[in-house]
């Protein structure tokens, strides 16, 4: 286990580092112009499977130790519904826009900054009184629904621009344009980085 947690750690430091090197040279949080990313429906299921596969290695560790406190305000049982509620709301972004449709919200935050610290706080609160097991249940069903998505939608689907309701800028009307298979990647990122922490966290109680 502990070896698991070593390697989904690197993954974690690997992934920040690309994310670091994709983001020089650009004016600002806005993707960069040009073709669509060269990643795969085949390697964007390979992603998500891989968050997945982390997942489940520290399963029994995250079962035993749901109640610690992980920061000030949040358990290891809350940092799970805060991946599960952000795998929903993933798929349900990339089911809208993929479908046509368009969103009557957003999610504002700051880059680098602050996360969505009131969405957050609401999913949070709408999370908390479930079970441990809904909360894993939700995140690994909200996930394989996207990899089945990406295998089925078509390129101009996958690879073509539209508007998401994440605010990166803080301002509301200033949504996101982005792909399909950025918002993945998105995700991908999102779940190792908190994935990493987890890790972070389980080591340092077997110390």
């Amino acid at each position: 286990m502990a070896t698991d947690r070593a390697f989904l750690k690197t993954l974690a430091a690997e992934w920040s580092g690309h994310e670091e090197r994709a983001s020089q040279g650009l004016p600002s949080w806005r993707p960069a112009p040009g073709p669509p990313l060269p990643v795969s429906p085949v390697a964007l299921h390979a992603q998500l499977e891989e968050v997945l596969a982390a997942l489940a290695a520290m399963r029994p560790d995250i079962v035993r130790h749901a109640g610690r406190f992980v920061t000030s305000a949040w358990t290891l049982k809350d940092l799970v519904g805060h991946l599960a509620s952000w795998a929903s709301e993933f798929r349900q972004e990339v089911q809208t826009v993929a479908g046509g449709g368009s969103f009557d919200y957003a999610i504002p935050f700051a880059l680098h900054v602050i996360g969505p610290n009131e969405w957050n706080a609401r999913a949070a609160e709408r999370q908390r009184p479930l079970p441990l097991d809904d909360l894993l249940g939700e995140f690994e069903r909200e996930t394989r629904r996207l990899q089945d998505l990406v295998l089925e939608l078509p390129p101009p689907a996958l690879y073509g621009e539209a508007s998401f309701p994440l605010a990166p800028s803080g301002d509301p009307q200033q949504t996101l344009r982005a792909s399909i298979a950025m918002i993945v990647l998105g995700k991908c990122g999102h779940d190792l980085y908190h994935l990493g922490r987890i890790a972070d966290f389980l080591e340092r109680l077997e110390r």
